[in-house]
C-alpha cells in the first residue's frame, strides 16, 4: 500500500529557494571579483616591498651597494616598467647595472593579469642601497612605485621609499 502523505519539495517551494540562491549570487560575484583584485593587489606590492626590504638589509649585512631593477630574463633593463619584474642583485660595478661579479640575489617574476606599475624619474629604472642601509635618493625626496591592477574600482598601491631608506604601502587611487 501507498502512504498517502507525500514527502519532499513542492515545484514552488523549490523555484523560491532558486529565485533566492539566484539573488545571493547576483549580489556575492562582484563584490567577490573585488576582494581577488584587492588580495592580488596587496600581494604585488608586498612581493616589492619585500624585495626592497631584503635589499636594505643585504646591503648593510654583506657592506656593499645592493641594487633592486626592473628586470626581464635575469637582466636589468631600461626599458619598460617594474611590471615586467624586478631583480635584486649586490652591485658592485656600475649602479643599477648587473656586470662583472654581480651576482643575482633574488628575481620576482611578471606582475600578473592587467597590472601596471609606473615609477617616479628617481627610480624608473633601478634604486641602489648603500652598505649604510640608505638609498641612492637625495635628501628629503620621496620615491614612489605605484602598481595599479588595470581595472576601475580598485584601489591600486603606492610603494614609496623615503631617503632615509625605508619602504611604507600607502592606497592609490588609479587612473
Amino acid at each position: 500500500m501507498m502512504d498517502a502523505t507525500a514527502r519532499g519539495f513542492t515545484l514552488i517551494e523549490l523555484l523560491v529557494t532558486l529565485a533566492v540562491a539566484a539573488i545571493l549570487v547576483t549580489i556575492a560575484v562582484p563584490n567577490y571579483q573585488t576582494f581577488v583584485l584587492n588580495s592580488r593587489m596587496s600581494s604585488m606590492s608586498n612581493d616589492l616591498m619585500s624585495a626592497l626590504q631584503l635589499a636594505r638589509s643585504e646591503a648593510i649585512k654583506r657592506n656593499l651597494r645592493v641594487s633592486v631593477c626592473k628586470s626581464t630574463g635575469g637582466a636589468c633593463v631600461a626599458g619598460g616598467t617594474w611590471a615586467q619584474g624586478w631583480m635584486v642583485f649586490d652591485d658592485g660595478d656600475v649602479p643599477g647595472t648587473l656586470d662583472g661579479a654581480d651576482q643575482p640575489i633574488q628575481i620576482y617574476p611578471a606582475l600578473s593579469g592587467t597590472a601596471t606599475a609606473a615609477a617616479t624619474a628617481n627610480v624608473s629604472n633601478f634604486i641602489s642601497y648603500l652598505p649604510t642601509g640608505m638609498p641612492n635618493l637625495a635628501v628629503g625626496t620621496t620615491a614612489t612605485i605605484t602598481l595599479c591592477p588595470g581595472v576601475s574600482g580598485v584601489n591600486g598601491r603606492n610603494v614609496q621609499i623615503v631617503a632615509a631608506g625605508r619602504a611604507s604601502i600607502v592606497n592609490a587611487v588609479c587612473p
